[in-house]
């Protein structure tokens, strides 16, 4: 593990854009408490080439309140991007102080929650991809970690200790190359975590990676077949399962479930975050399994969703 690549402490902050309309810097976050009854997600992505930001924000209760703010393409402005921090407006800001300090701010949903990292920022590629360098993440790195503070979702106060997952990365991004995805975090400890990705490229084939991090070893996955049961609205995951071959011999399977699902539109690319519970050998964990299914290459924002919030703002969960 001591010879993969590690991005430092100052490779959280804002970085110098390159001069590209389409070079992006993203951070995300994603967590569940299954003791509180709490999960979330937030995506930012800022492109100071265009003065723009995408942001997608959604939190949910376990027994069904929920609150989503979604925005594509809405103007950036200087004060949301310093030598430290990033952020959409008086909305939501992350601030990197060695952990991740997250703050929300809307009428009907405010957060303070800190994100700290159970292991060192290993370069993604290099613990998923044997090398390889993939279009839109030349400069990329992923953590399993915890999630702890205090959310205020309509009138209900919570406060969570949750197991989560977050993604940091700043390269050029052209949304519309993706065709489909499955990015899929499990976190069941500090222990145990494990990450796989099916990319559908415009060029065609399905592109697969992963890696399985127990203790303190990383074993790649060389090969997975992974399914994924869709509700009839084409777009939300109900479940998933894949079976994992490790780059050691191993042969394991995990499966997750549905507790919510957030749908996040960027610049013509939607998916669903389907955050639920994983289990793997006996574990249960946090699990996100992210799903784009987009073959045919449309742009539009979804119409209508089954089991995942497409709204804005405050709502609760359909029966």
């Amino acid at each position: 593990m001591s010879s993969l690549p590690v991005f430092s402490e100052a490779d959280d902050r804002p970085h110098q854009p390159a001069p590209d309309p389409f070079w992006q810097e993203s951070s995300l976050f994603v967590w569940h408490d299954r003791a509180a009854g709490l999960g979330g997600f937030w995506r930012l992505g800022q492109e100071p080439g265009r003065a723009a930001l995408n942001s997608c924000f959604g939190v949910f209760t376990d027994d069904g309140l929920r609150f989503r703010s979604n925005v594509t393409g809405a103007s950036m402005a200087a004060a949301d991007r310093g030598e430290g921090h990033m952020g959409w407006g008086p909305h939501l800001r992350v601030d990197f102080d060695g952990d991740a300090r997250i703050r929300a701010d809307f009428a009907d949903c405010e957060a303070d929650l800190r994100f700290t990292d159970f292991h060192p920022r290993f370069d993604y590629m290099a613990m998923a991809g044997g090398g390889i360098q993939l279009t839109g993440a030349a400069h990329h790195f992923e953590v399993a970690g915890r999630m702890t503070g205090a959310v205020r979702i309509g009138d209900r106060q919570v406060v969570i200790d949750a197991l989560g997952y977050r993604d940091r990365s700043w390269s050029r991004r052209d949304w519309s190359t993706i065709r489909g995805t499955r990015w899929w975090p499990c976190v069941f400890g500090p222990d145990l975590s494990l990450h796989l990705m099916h990319l559908l490229r415009e060029g065609g084939g399905v592109l697969k990676l992963g890696y399985l991090r127990r203790g303190e070893e990383i074993i790649p996955i060389v090969d997975s077949d992974m399914t994924v049961a869709l509700e009839s609205d084409a777009l939300t995951p109900r479940q998933g399962a894949a079976r994992l071959q490790l780059a050691n011999g191993e042969t394991l399977s995990v499966r997750a479930n549905r507790i919510d699902g957030v749908v996040m539109h960027v610049r013509g690319y939607t998916a669903v975050e389907c955050i639920g519970v994983a289990e793997l050998d006996g574990r249960t964990g946090m699990s996100n399994l992210e799903v784009c299914t987009n073959p045919a290459g449309g742009s539009a924002p979804p119409i209508f969703a089954l089991g995942s919030n497409n709204g804005e703002g405050l709502s609760r969960r359909p029966d």
